[in-house]
C-alpha cells in the first residue's frame, strides 16, 4: 500500500467506537487500526465491552481498553435521560485523560454516530476530530434531527460510508457540507484455507431434498428482513419450488434476545421449518459464503452501506437486495444481482426464482460482482483514502 501525502509515523490515533462484535463498522475499524500501525503509527481503542473485537485486537497487538465511550441511546432522550448522560461524560472524561497521560494523541476518530466521548473529549483537549458516520438514522426522529447537527458542532471531519450516508447528513445539516467526503467501506479479499469446512458446510445447509442454500447474513434485529425473505420462500414454497433451504447467520445485539425467540418462533411456525437453517454468528465468513449459492439482504430499513452484500459479491455470489439507503450503489441490478423494493416479498420471491432457475444467470452474476468489488470496494482502495483523510486532519489541526 502506498504511503499518503504526510506520514502517520510516530502519530497516535485514538479510535472510540460503540462494541466489541465483528459485524460492519467492527471489521472496519480493525482494518483501519491494523493500517494505522503499519503505516508507523500507534491506534488505541476505547470500547465498552470485551468481545470478538477486543480478541482481535489482542492477536493483532493493537492497544486497547475497555471502560465506557459514552454512547448515546434512547433511555437518555429524556430531561432526565440528558442529566444522566451529562454526569457519564463528566467521568469518562477524567479517566480518558487518565488512559493518556503518558502520551501525546494526536487525532481523535470516532466510529460511529452513537458513540460520544471521542468527540466531547477532542473539544475538550483541543484535539483534532474524525467522525466516521456508518448510520442512516430515520428513528427515532429527535435523533435523526440532532446528531447531523452534532456532528457539525464536534467534527472537524467527517467521513461518510456511502453517498446514501452522506445525503441524508447533509439534507438536515446542509453546514456540514464543507467537512464531508464519502469513502465506501473495503472489503478484503476472501479467503478460504479449509476446503473440508466448506464441505462440511454445504451438507449443513442442504437437509434432505435440498438443492441450492440461500443465504441471509447479519445481526438479527428489526431491520435485516429475515420475515420479509422467509415470507418470499414460503411463496414459493406454496409455487411448488421446494428444492431450496434458507440458511439464517447471525446473532442479536447484546441484551436483545427477544429478536431471536420472536424469530424462533417465526421458523417453528413456517412450512419450510424443516428447510431453515439458524446459525449463530462466526466471525470467519468466508467459508459460509462459499457455501452458500445466493445471499439476500432483504433490509426493511436503510443500509448505509451494507457490508454482507459487497462481501458476498467479493464472494462471486449473487445478491438480491431491497433498495434502499447504500445498497443500491453496491449491487448493480440486472448485473451483479437484483435489488427490490423493501418489505416486498413477491418481488424477492420473483428475482430469487430467477436465479434459482439458471446456474448460468448465477455464476455470471457472482463473477460481475467479483469483478465489481475488486474496482470499487477492495480494502486496500479504502485504507489508501482514509489514510489521507488523516494526514490532511493531522495537518489541518483542530478547528476552533
Amino acid at each position: 500500500m502506498s504511503r499518503p501525502a504526510g506520514t502517520l509515523e510516530g502519530k497516535c490515533i485514538a479510535f472510540f467506537h460503540q462494541s466489541a462484535e465483528l459485524y460492519g463498522s467492527d471489521r472496519v475499524l480493525l482494518d483501519l487500526a491494523c493500517a494505522v500501525q503499519a503505516e508507523g503509527g500507534t491506534a488505541v481503542v476505547l470500547l465498552p465491552y470485551s468481545g470478538p473485537l477486543t480478541e482481535a485486537f489482542a492477536q493483532r497487538g493493537i492497544a486497547f481498553h475497555v471502560l465506557p465511550v459514552v454512547k448515546l441511546t434512547r433511555a437518555h432522550l429524556s430531561i432526565q435521560g440528558l442529566f444522566q448522560l451529562a454526569g457519564e461524560a463528566l467521568t469518562c472524561l477524567g479517566r480518558y485523560d487518565r488512559i493518556f497521560s503518558d502520551r501525546t494523541v494526536h487525532l481523535v476518530h470516532s466510529n460511529t454516530l452513537a458513540v460520544l466521548g471521542g468527540a466531547l473529549w477532542a473539544k475538550r483537549r483541543h484535539l483534532a476530530h474524525l467522525w466516521h458516520v456508518h448510520e442512516i438514522m430515520v428513528s427515532p426522529r429527535i435523533a435523526a434531527y440532532g446528531f447531523p447537527r452534532l456532528v457539525n458542532a464536534l467534527a472537524d471531519h467527517v467521513v461518510c460510508n456511502s453517498n446514501a450516508t452522506l445525503a441524508w447528513m447533509h439534507s438536515v445539516q446542509p453546514r456540514l457540507g464543507a467537512k464531508m467526503r464519502v469513502i465506501w467501506n473495503g472489503v478484503p479479499a476472501p479467503v478460504v484455507n479449509d476446503s473440508s469446512a466448506v464441505a462440511q458446510l454445504r451438507l449443513q445447509y442442504r437437509p434432505q431434498g435440498v438443492r441450492l442454500a440461500v443465504g441471509l447474513l447479519g445481526r438479527i434485529n428489526r431491520l435485516k428482513g429475515h420475515d420479509v425473505l422467509i415470507d418470499a420462500a414460503e411463496l414459493l414454497h406454496h409455487q411448488g419450488v421446494r428444492d431450496f433451504s434458507l440458511v439464517l447467520i447471525g446473532s442479536p445485539p447484546p441484551g436483545q434476545d427477544t429478536f431471536l425467540l420472536q424469530l424462533q418462533q417465526r421458523i417453528r411456525q413456517s412450512p419450510l421449518r424443516e428447510r431453515i437453517v439458524l446459525q449463530d454468528f462466526t466471525a470467519n465468513v468466508w467459508p459460509s459464503y462459499a457455501a452458500l449459492d445466493i445471499v439476500c439482504v432483504p433490509s426493511t430499513e436503510p443500509e448505509s452501506f451494507g457490508l454482507v452484500a459487497a462481501e458476498a459479491m467479493a464472494a462471486a455470489r449473487p445478491v438480491i437486495a431491497s433498495n434502499i439507503g447504500a445498497l443500491g450503489e453496491i449491487v448493480e441490478d440486472g448485473a451483479t444481482g437484483f435489488t427490490v423494493p423493501p418489505r416486498d416479498a413477491q418481488a424477492l420471491a420473483a428475482s430469487l426464482l430467477t436465479l434459482l432457475n439458471s446456474e448460468a444467470l448465477r455464476q455470471q452474476m457472482g463473477l460481475s460482482g467479483a469483478h465489481r468489488m475488486q474496482s470499487q470496494f477492495s480494502m486496500r482502495r479504502m485504507k489508501e483514502r482514509l489514510l489521507r483523510c488523516y494526514a490532511e486532519a493531522l495537518s489541518n489541526g483542530h478547528r476552533p
